[in-house]
């Protein structure tokens, strides 16, 4: 009797120890899942305050409003009112935040345009430095640099953007007229000098010209070079508001016919012999008015003394 009790004394102390044993696993397991899960919590919970206060638009340049944007890049469209634009794929655009060199060319005249002795301009030039850009525009300065000298500005595409048929537009603030200067959107072909009776070859394509005072411009196509077999079509069409304040000029230019616009409105066509079949590329300037004396006081202005022309943006869309 005294054996089996010492034996079951035996027992209950092996398995209060083994309890003990088991006991002090069980804690030290549970405490370290209860690290585990601490942790976990802790991760997730600064996760979420992260994500949540980057929705706050406390930086002042973040969006202010949520306007549904999911993301995608506005389509420009352009401003007609009784064209459908609805499937045309825009092929270029400068909106000249900065100087493009693979869209553009600086001219850069090597002699004197021709002389507007008229309005008391015997030489002008086109010089690069007059072509600067601020505030999202590009700047086409004119410049009087001596009694009877002006320097303008203005840049073109050729070799470096080309197209046959489409859709121009360009926004623009013109130059002061009465400073002597006229402001110019106009396209150009390398062929245009070839002497065949039309303009299927190349033409000078003048959208608008602002040598006049008046709330009116002209446009004109030049064929045929410029020597005795030039031929030139001049259209006076009416642009209010055109010496205040931006406007927008377009053509339409497809295998029929040459379309005019002003601010979105059509103005005036041309057709047959006027119309170009080959590729022209864009131009835009200012420089020496040709409208007369009337037009201008450039005489009684000072040296030094300048006007600009500030253009917004230019776009130009496929008619697909």
């Amino acid at each position: 009797m005294i054996k089996e009790a010492l034996l079951l004394d035996l027992y209950g102390i092996l398995s209060f120890n083994m309890y003990n044993s088991y006991l002090k696993i069980i804690t030290i397991k549970m405490k370290k899942i209860t690290r585990v899960l601490y942790f976990g919590f802790l991760c997730f919970a600064i996760f979420i305050s992260t994500s949540c206060s980057s929705d706050e638009k406390t930086d002042p340049n973040d969006e202010q409003f949520d306007d549904g944007d999911d993301g995608t890049n506005t389509v420009s469209k352009p401003l007609l009112n009784s064209v459908n634009t609805s499937n045309w794929i825009l092929m270029f655009e400068d909106n000249f935040d900065k100087f493009e060199p693979t869209k553009w060319t600086k001219n850069n005249s090597a002699r004197s345009r021709a002389a507007r002795p008229g309005i008391g301009i015997n030489q002008w030039f086109w010089k690069p430095e007059n072509v600067s850009y601020r505030d999202g525009n590009l700047i086409l300065k004119s410049k009087k640099v001596a009694n009877d000298v002006l320097h303008c500005g203005g840049v073109f595409t050729n070799n470096l953007f080309e197209f046959k048929y489409g859709y121009i537009e360009a926004k623009i603030d013109i130059a002061e007229t009465l400073f002597g200067t006229h402001t110019a959107l106009w396209l150009q072909g390398d062929n245009m000098g070839n002497i065949d009776g039309t303009g299927n070859d190349g033409a000078e394509i003048d959208v608008f010209e602002s040598a006049w005072i008046g709330d009116f411009t002209k446009s004109v196509v030049h064929i045929d070079g410029y020597g005795a077999s030039h031929k030139a079509n001049t259209r006076q069409y009416d642009t209010p508001g055109i010496h205040s304040g931006y406007h927008i000029y377009g053509l339409l230019w497809n295998e029929d016919m040459l379309e005019v616009y002003y601010d979105g409105k059509f103005k005036t066509r041309y057709q047959g012999i006027w119309v170009p079949h080959v590729e022209e590329f864009l131009w835009i300037s200012t420089g020496a008015s040709f409208g007369g004396a009337a037009n201008s006081n450039f005489s009684s202005r000072s040296i030094g003394d300048y006007t600009e022309a500030k253009v917004d943006y230019i776009r130009v869309w496929r008619m697909d």
